[in-house]
This record gives structure tokens, C-alpha cells and sequence, in this order.
């Protein structure tokens, strides 16, 4: 399978050879995913019998099931960032 998540991060995300505000969003979208990606990616390579039934590849990078699974994510974390300084 081809991983197209790029997992380290860049300031010229687009590649435009200069960092312009088209950036920032993409900043955004790349730290948002990163936890669902995460999982998708441990998913696909070392649980392959379930990424197989439940059709899951790295073509999820970003989409709707990487989405659900990094909201849950990061609504964890923003609790425990609550709970910690409160």
C-alpha cells in the first residue's frame, strides 16, 4: 500500500516554495487528522485482518473516519488540559 500521509511537518505544506496564509489552513487540517491518521496507519499495518473487514486503508488519511476518531481524540486532550489547570 502507498502511504500518502505526510507525517512530518513542513511550513510549505503546498509546496509553493514560500509559506503564504494557503498554509495555515493546511497547518490546521494536518495537526487536526494526525491522531485518526495515527490510528488508521497502526490499523492498516499491524492489525490487518480488521482493516480488511472493515475496508479500511490509507486512503482514509483525512477523511470522514479519521475525522470522528481525531474529534473523540482531541476532545479527550482538550479535558485533560481541563482538568489539569483548573
Amino acid at each position: 500500500m502507498n502511504d500518502v500521509r505526510q507525517w512530518v511537518f513542513v511550513a510549505d505544506m503546498n509546496y509553493s516554495d514560500s509559506v503564504t496564509i494557503s498554509d495555515v489552513w493546511l497547518w490546521v487540517k494536518w495537526l487536526y487528522f494526525y491522531p485518526g491518521d495515527a490510528i488508521i496507519y497502526y490499523i492498516v499495518n499491524f492489525f490487518t485482518g480488521i482493516a480488511n473487514f472493515f475496508e479500511i486503508s490509507n486512503g482514509d488519511y483525512g477523511g470522514v473516519l479519521s475525522g470522528v476518531i481525531s474529534f473523540f481524540a482531541w476532545v479527550i486532550v482538550l479535558e485533560s488540559f481541563g482538568r489539569v489547570f483548573k
